[in-house]
């Protein structure tokens, strides 16, 4: 089976693009087996998967030094510490569910567990509040912990234990994105375009090729016929939505590309 994936090199290397012929903004791959998935499909409540950083910028950087004191991870909370309170209730795609809360300097130190080079931003207030996350099952709103710079610039961090998340920060995520109905069979997937064709030549004709798991299911692309491309082309990234029908509903299992990056799901 020939997959094809998007080549992200390509892409970036042909936005400099003088006229002269590129590849495709896609290439094919090596012809693999998806890799086993780790995701707790039977847990109750269902892991929260976070697609993105946990570090969640709310209110803009008041200079770009806060900016890359951020990145870096280096952090100092001066201000009061708020007490923590007890569990808290969170409502969940699968229902609601009671979750401990870490403490606002646990935060710091969780923020600041990569710690890098460079200067330290100061964090001078804590507040206990919601922000709005995404996950693999669409927006949710969590418990987080806001701190606020001395510029005023506010970064939350979750105040959820960490063992409520898979894989918390370490996530890979895909570009696409998917829905799905209430029954979870039939998927509505958006995966990476062909380049058009060249002027007179046929256009490339991909189809869906999707592997289902115990804990996940995969979804890709492979060549039914291949145009030539003879000719410049851009390095524009494209998309077009596929629909998919499971053998079995989605259910909680993780939704994941060729690369084992995750696609997020969400019902229309």
């Amino acid at each position: 089976m020939r997959l094809r994936l998007l080549a992200l090199g390509v892409l970036l290397a042909g936005c400099g693009s003088t006229g002269a012929p590129v590849p495709p903004a896609w290439a094919p791959s090596t012809p693999t087996t998806p890799a086993a998935v780790d995701f707790p499909v039977a847990a109750v409540p269902r892991p929260i998967v976070l697609m993105g950083p946990p570090l969640v910028n709310v209110v803009g950087y008041g200079s770009d030094a806060e900016k890359v004191a951020a990145s870096s991870g280096r952090f100092s909370f001066t201000g009061a510490e708020p007490a923590t309170p007890g569990p808290t209730s969170v409502f969940l795609p699968d229902g609601r569910a009671t979750f401990p809360l870490i403490g606002a300097r646990d935060a710091v130190a969780a923020m600041s567990a990569d710690r890098g080079e460079g200067m330290t931003l100061e964090l001078v207030s804590a507040e206990l509040s919601t922000v709005v996350f995404q996950t693999d099952r669409g927006a949710l709103e969590l418990p987080a912990w806001k701190f606020r710079t001395p510029s005023g610039s506010v970064l939350a961090w979750p105040a959820i234990t960490p063992d409520a998340f898979w894989k918390f920060g370490e996530v890979r995520y895909a570009l696409h994105h998917a829905t799905t109905t209430g029954d979870g069979v039939q998927l509505e997937v958006e995966l990476p375009a062909p380049t058009p064709p060249c002027p007179g030549e046929a256009e490339t004709v991909t189809e869906t090729v999707v592997v289902e798991a115990a804990t996940s299911v995969t979804v890709g692309l492979r060549t039914v016929s291949e145009g030539d491309g003879n000719c410049a082309r851009d390095a524009m990234y494209r998309t077009r939505t596929h629909t998919v029908r499971l053998k079995e509903p989605l259910g909680a299992r993780v939704l994941l590309d060729e690369n084992n990056g995750v696609i997020p799901v969400t019902t229309r």
